[in-house]
Parts: structure tokens; C-alpha cells; sequence
């Protein structure tokens, strides 16, 4: 074939990768004249200039039969490629980039740089559950089911906070507590100035509590912990990478509302080692025993050293713990 055969003309679909080819017969006469109108869905579907011929300074006056037909082919074409662009419209779920926007702009009202350390340990405490080896628990918002649980301590006021603005968009559009929540904590790294972090919407909320003595114990050493977090698939460099939440808050990790790399600092420091009464305070026993692992350590100081390796490092990891056992919602079908 010396070039494309005009009268077969092939649509590509990459939805869903599949190829098929549709074939016109044109007409003979080389009149202009518009598409009928059609319904799909419902809808009445024009095609007003699609068939227009091309027009140019060379063309005006003697229309070249060529580039009326070609012009003519483009429009039927476009008009036959309507019904297939707007299936593919109304088979996604066109509600999860409209929710982002609203449930952005209602968290924005609650969220603050003081409620933030509480609202970055409800996501740490619903995520954390997850276990790789069966795939439960995870980022559901079963944390709602959890809080009178001891490891829970303090976060009902943070599930209060969300409660609020939560109701408001109910209003609108259904919210799960796994995405308020997912969402909730990447505003709070943001506005205490660490890394804008996006996060995907869809996920569907547990009707029941995750089983208990899944999250990681305060007391463990540094091997507990990677064992605790390789269970859940993350690696060493991820554990040390989210451990840097705890800069905020009243660990005793610099300034308790400012997102930075200041933990790292510390934990080279090793303050606790001081004979200074309140230096034991600092962090806990967790934190302490990081620096005391040669792999851990060797990430410490790559944080300690390059604030935005940290950022950069702390945002693949949140996003990959908020998507930890996610279930997700289905793409609705036309």
C-alpha cells in the first residue's frame, strides 16, 4: 500500500487497548452538507463545522476536490468518534476530581498547624495496621471503630476535627473516613511547610474494627521495627523516611508545628545520653533506638544533611502507606 486508504478509517481505544477499524462509504457528489443530528444517551449530539471543507488563500475561489474530500472524511470521522469520547466521559468516575477540590477546601477550614501532629498519627494509626502477609487492615478507616483501644489514646479529638468538616461534605457527595483521613494528614505536612503530597481518592471505608496488635509497639529496637515494617512492605529507608513525622508534636523534636528535617538532627545528637533530667524525654523509645542501627543510621544522616531528599523520600512513603490495604472504589460503567 502506497498510502492510507482513505475509506477505512481505525479508532484507537486505550482505555482499554483494544483496536477496531470503521469503515465509510463516501459519497459521490462533492457538496458540503452537515451530519445529521443523532442521540446517544440521551443527549442530542451536533456536528456543526466538522464537515466544512478547508479553506485557504489558494482554495477560495477554486475549491481543490482533494481537500474538500479530505476535509469532509475529517468531519465524519470526528462525528463518528463523538458517541465513542463521550462513552468513555461517562464510564469514569468523574466525582472523584470534583470531591478532591471540595474535600481539600473543607479540610483547609479545619485543619491547622497546631491540630496537625494529632491529625498525621490518625493516619499512622489507621494505616499502620496493615499486614502484607494476608493484605488486612490498612488504610480503611477503621480507626473510627478503634478508639478506645490504649494504642488509640488521644485520637478522638482528631476524629472530631475531621467530624465536621466531614458532615458538611456528606452533603454533597459521600466521603469515606480512609480518604478524609489520607488527606487530612498530607494538609497537615503541608501547611506546617513539609512537601505538598497528592493523594489518590476511592477508597471504601471498613464496615468492621482491624484486628488488634497490629501497629508497631513504642518499645520496639531498631530490628523490631524493620521486622514490624518489612511485614507490612516497607523497607528500612521508608521506615526511618516516615519516622520523621514525629518532628511534629511535643517529642521534643525542634519547633512542634514546623515540618523539617530537624528530627534527624536530633537523633545524631542523641540528647537522651545527657545526664540533663529532661533530655530522656526526647522522642521515644522507637525513635531512640534508630540511630543505634547502622542502616537506619546511614539514612539519618542522609536526612540530617539534605532536607529535601527527606521531603522528597517522606512523600513516596506516605503515599504508599495511605494506599496499604486500600480497598478502592470501581470505575462505573456506561
Amino acid at each position: 500500500m502506497n498510502g492510507l486508504d482513505p475509506s477505512s478509517l481505525c479508532l484507537v481505544n486505550s482505555f482499554s487497548s483494544s483496536y477496531f477499524c470503521v469503515k465509510f462509504k463516501l459519497p459521490a457528489k462533492d457538496e458540503t452538507r452537515k451530519p445529521s443530528p443523532f442521540k446517544y444517551g440521551g443527549k442530542v449530539i451536533k456536528s456543526e463545522a466538522a464537515v466544512s471543507p478547508i479553506t485557504s488563500s489558494s482554495s477560495r475561489n477554486n475549491k481543490d476536490p482533494y481537500l474538500h474530500t479530505l476535509s469532509r472524511r475529517r468531519g465524519l470521522l470526528f462525528t463518528a468518534t463523538i458517541p465513542f469520547l463521550v462513552g468513555i466521559s461517562e464510564s469514569l468516575d468523574v466525582n472523584a476530581a470534583v470531591t478532591y477540590q471540595t474535600l481539600l477546601e473543607g479540610l483547609k477550614k479545619v485543619v491547622t498547624k497546631q491540630k496537625s501532629a494529632g491529625l498525621l498519627r490518625l493516619v499512622f494509626h489507621d494505616a499502620g495496621t496493615f499486614d502484607k502477609s494476608d493484605n488486612s487492615g490498612g488504610m480503611n478507616g477503621s480507626i473510627v471503630y478503634e478508639l478506645d483501644r490504649p494504642e488509640n489514646a488521644g485520637l478522638k479529638k482528631p476524629v472530631k476535627v475531621l467530624e465536621k468538616a466531614k458532615s458538611e461534605l456528606d452533603e454533597r457527595d459521600q466521603v469515606s473516613w480512609a480518604d478524609m483521613i489520607a488527606i487530612a494528614g498530607a494538609e497537615a505536612v503541608s501547611v506546617c511547610g513539609g512537601p505538598v503530597i497528592p493523594v489518590q481518592l476511592g477508597r471504601v471505608d471498613s464496615k468492621v474494627p482491624d484486628p488488634e496488635g497490629k501497629l508497631p509497639e513504642e518499645s520496639l529496637d531498631a530490628f523490631g521495627l524493620k521486622q514490624c515494617f518489612l511485614g507490612k512492605g516497607f523497607s528500612a529507608q521508608e521506615l526511618v523516611a516516615l519516622s520523621g513525622a514525629h518532628t511534629l508534636g511535643s517529642k521534643g523534636f525542634g519547633n512542634p508545628v514546623a515540618f523539617d528535617n530537624t528530627y534527624f538532627k536530633i537523633l545524631l545528637e542523641k540528647p537522651w545520653l545527657s545526664s540533663a533530667g529532661m533530655s530522656n524525654m526526647v522522642g521515644l523509645p522507637s525513635d531512640r533506638a534508630l540511630p543505634e542501627d547502622d542502616e537506619c543510621l546511614r539514612w539519618i544522616k542522609i536526612y540530617a544533611d539534605d532536607q529535601n531528599t527527606f521531603f522528597e523520600d517522606f512523600k513516596s512513603a506516605y503515599t504508599k502507606l495511605v494506599n496499604s490495604g486500600a480497598s478502592w472504589k470501581t470505575i462505573r460503567k456506561s
